[in-house]
């Protein structure tokens, strides 16, 4: 009689237990979905990478200019300049460039050279009676922009050829004709010898320039490079203002032989930081 009643007591147990496991079971949450794959930080964006500074020393040996004067046609047989020359120059310049690859770049430049004496004699009588010196001084502006080619490195050494185009601006001051006769009165003046000198105005012409280079560069570290180049440059044309005759110095086809020295800066490459990208879980 005790053992028959156990029984319902066990299997009330029996079921009160299945009945607590299936409700916590109900209560478990379900399985988390898997996170989502890690947000990958784009690559630093570099500023300044390929771009160069320089700066240069120049010596400007000047050939010798042609003579521009327009013909007279109340002496069309008039000789032309003789004797033609212009001084040397030192000057400096600087400029901006950028490193397309690792052969090729290309930069704009401003180069200015100082102030030198120019001077050409002309005479009517073919310097028989007399002559005339016509004389000022000169100096050249010029911006240029060039593209390089760099054929190879070698022990840090970089050889490269490179042409520009661009302007000149010719300025002349301090300008004069000074006539000296051989013959008495050969000016309409009593006597022979050097006259006063007649003043003319000074004067500014800009005309298209262009260069041709060749030159050497050493590699000094951290950015920086000695440059060492000859450069050919066609400036253009002189001219000087008149003076009270209305004559003044017409010049063309002024070049340079240029040796020059300087320095190039070329900036690394400078990272970029992003912004933290978006993270789901805020942390």
């Amino acid at each position: 009689m005790v053992a028959s009643a156990r029984l319902p007591v066990c299997a009330l147990i029996a079921l009160a237990g299945s009945l607590h496991q299936a409700g916590a079971a109900d209560l478990l949450p379900t399985a988390l979905p898997p996170p989502p794959p890690p947000v990958e930080a784009p690559p630093p964006v570099e500023i300044g990478s390929g771009w160069y500074l320089r700066g240069d020393f120049t010596h400007a040996s000047y050939g010798r200019p042609r003579d521009d004067t327009p013909p007279d046609p109340s002496d069309p047989n008039r000789p032309p300049y003789v004797g033609l020359r212009v001084g040397d120059a030192g000057g400096y310049g600087g400029g901006v460039g950028y490193r397309v690859n690792p052969w090729l770049r290309i930069d704009a430049t401003i180069d200015q050279r100082g102030p030198t004496r120019f001077s050409a004699f002309s005479s009517r009588s073919n310097f028989e009676t007399g002559g005339n010196i016509e004389t000022g001084r000169a100096d050249a502006l010029t911006a240029l922009v060039n593209v390089y080619a760099d054929l190879g490195t070698w022990w840090g050494l970089t050889p490269y050829i490179g042409a520009g185009v661009g302007v000149a601006d010719i300025g002349t001051t301090r300008n004069y004709t000074q006539t000296s006769c051989f013959l008495d009165a050969c000016d309409g003046s009593p006597g022979t010898g050097p006259r006063d000198p007649v003043p003319r105005g000074k004067r500014s012409v800009t005309s298209l320039a262009w260069a041709l280079t060749a030159g050497l560069s050493y590699d000094l570290g951290y950015g920086l490079s000695l440059d060492a180049s000859y450069r050919y440059v066609d400036l253009g044309k002189l001219r000087t203002g008149v003076d009270a005759y209305g004559y003044g110095t017409r010049l063309k086809d002024l070049t340079a032989n240029e040796f020059r020295i300087g320095l190039r800066y070329a900036f690394a490459g400078l990272p970029h930081l992003a912004a933290n990208p978006y993270n789901p879980y805020g942390n």
